[in-house]
């Protein structure tokens, strides 16, 4: 079931712990709102006031806020089970007579498959599909086509007098499903690349006749035949303790949801562009059917649109899926360390429509990224051997040295200038203005200067993380959303060099 479109489903709702108290409502879902749930009626326990007849009482956003979040249970008359996780009321009213005659729920999470609360050690395995992860495995399961012979055609290639131009040709496909193309482990969890690709239906009835397995395969709409060949890739992540492999472990859906922040950074750092999850499928234990997780989304996914290559910074042949969860680990591991960390990856790709915010960001995500990341703390030792406290400008020229000399090349940056004109912005942003009068700004001086410093932090990140130099140096003149960077790059330059 996929997260990305909108569902409506309509049926009975009732509450884990009263489920003979059935209302009627219909749950809609907006992958970008979550769920909404308006019910005939209401399954809340909430206490009933004292109503008198005939006058109209008023819910306060107080009584509102008072309910605690809960799981609903929803059955569809053809039986299929939902669970709500984390409802919330938003609103509701009472007739005459003082029953609920309506409520409103909202939820982020909405199980489907079954009946189960949010926070059961449930599942043992679970699957995502998100945007653009088949590119950084580039499995080739479609080979090129190839001429052939075919029997009833006499004269393949050559035009007829009529028109006639029989062109048969085979196209090569590696059907079916291939685990682990690329694998990796954390100290909690195990992460397993996989692909699949069209096959035909198997059965003792396709295996018989040929045309028959064909026809499963085709689409026959009114303009004529169509068959749809595709390939994609998901990860399926199971759960560890303390790095070993141990028997089968369950889990709840906030833990499999956690573990899964990983590769959300991973395509977002290979990709330098927001990438959003289209579709959750999880394992329950002792159960061979897949169910489906919908969960709000802060980036709703898009899988119809075209891909284009040179959104591709690094692929995991150039930096493995385990070397990937080490590295990230190990930059993550220093306490408050995941913040700027969040931050950074938040920015990959983003261009905020206020500018203040974006400067803010960066600037946190440079010293945050330096400070806790690379664990460079509060001091460093200077050449005399004497302890002094970092400043953001100290900061900032470790960051660029830290570039391999072909991506500074690229930059071209007087470093000593550009990290004074950059601790200018940055207290410009955090103290409400200039330090001190003559030092004021433009705001797209100061926004193009933000710009300029993210780069240079995700430039080191990929450094980080082996990406090779080459990579780099190619996304810089071809990634389309980088070419942006850099011509705010050139303006930097600019800046300086007056």
């Amino acid at each position: 079931m996929n997260i990305y479109e909108h569902h409506e489903i309509k049926g009975w709702f009732f509450l884990p712990e009263d489920p003979d108290n059935r209302v009627p409502g219909v749950l809609k879902w907006d992958p970008a709102k979550g769920a909404e749930i308006e019910l005939m009626g209401g399954v809340s326990s909430l206490a009933n006031p004292s109503l008198e007849s005939g006058v109209v009482y008023t819910i306060t956003d107080e009584i509102v806020a008072s309910m605690p979040a809960q799981t609903i249970y929803l059955e569809t008359e053809a039986g299929k089970k939902y669970s709500i996780w984390d409802a919330w009321r938003s609103s509701y009213s009472y007739n005459i007579l003082g029953k609920l005659h309506e409520e409103q729920w909202l939820s982020r999470l909405v199980y489907v498959g079954d009946h189960v609360l949010s926070e059961e050690k449930t599942f043992t395995k679970a699957t995502f599909y998100i945007d653009e992860l088949y590119y950084l495995v580039n499995d080739s399961r479609i080979l090129p086509p190839e001429w052939c012979q075919m029997e009833g055609v006499e004269r393949p290639g050559e035009k007829l007098e009529n028109g006639t131009l029989l062109l048969p040709y085979i196209l090569p496909v590696l059907g079916g499903f291939q685990a682990g193309k690329f694998e990796g482990n954390t100290e909690d969890a195990r992460y397993s690349i996989n692909t699949f690709a069209t096959r035909p239906w198997i059965s003792e009835a396709t295996e018989a006749d040929p045309w028959f397995k064909l026809h499963f395969m085709l689409k026959h709409q009114r303009h004529g035949l169509t068959l749809a060949i595709s390939v994609e890739a998901s990860i399926s992540i199971t759960l560890r303790k303390n790095g070993e492999e141990t028997e089968v472990l369950e889990g709840t859906v906030s833990e499999f949801l956690d573990k899964f922040m990983p590769i959300h950074d991973l395509i977002r750092l290979a990709t330098f562009q927001p990438c959003a999850v289209a579709m959750i499928q999880l394992q329950p234990k002792n159960n061979r059917d897949d169910k489906y997780l919908l969960k709000k989304a802060n980036e709703v996914a898009k899988p119809d649109e075209s891909h284009d290559d040179r959104n591709v910074v690094f692929t995991l042949n150039d930096v493995s899926l385990e070397n990937f969860l080490e590295k990230r680990e190990y930059l993550t591991s220093t306490n408050g360390a995941i913040s700027p960390w969040r931050i950074l990856i938040g920015l990959c790709g983003y261009f905020s429509n206020y500018a203040e915010e974006y400067i803010s960001q960066s600037f946190a995500a440079a010293e945050g990224f330096h400070k806790l990341c690379l664990s460079k703390g509060e001091n460093y030792i200077d050449a005399s051997g004497r302890s002094k406290r970092y400043c953001l400008n100290k900061r900032l020229k470790e960051l660029y040295a830290l570039l391999p000399q072909k991506i500074q090349d690229k930059m071209k940056f007087d470093v000593e200038e550009w990290a004074k004109r950059a601790v200018k912005a940055r207290n410009h942003a955090a103290h409400g203005g200039p330090m001190r009068p003559g030092e004021s700004t433009s705001l797209s001086d100061r926004y193009v200067i933000a710009v300029s410093v993210f780069l240079v932090t995700y430039l080191v990140v990929l450094n980080e993380l082996g990406v090779p130099t080459e990579k780099i140096c190619d996304a810089l003149l071809n990634h389309p959303k980088l070419l942006i960077v850099m011509r705010y790059c050139d303006e930097v330059r600019s800046m300086l060099e007056s």
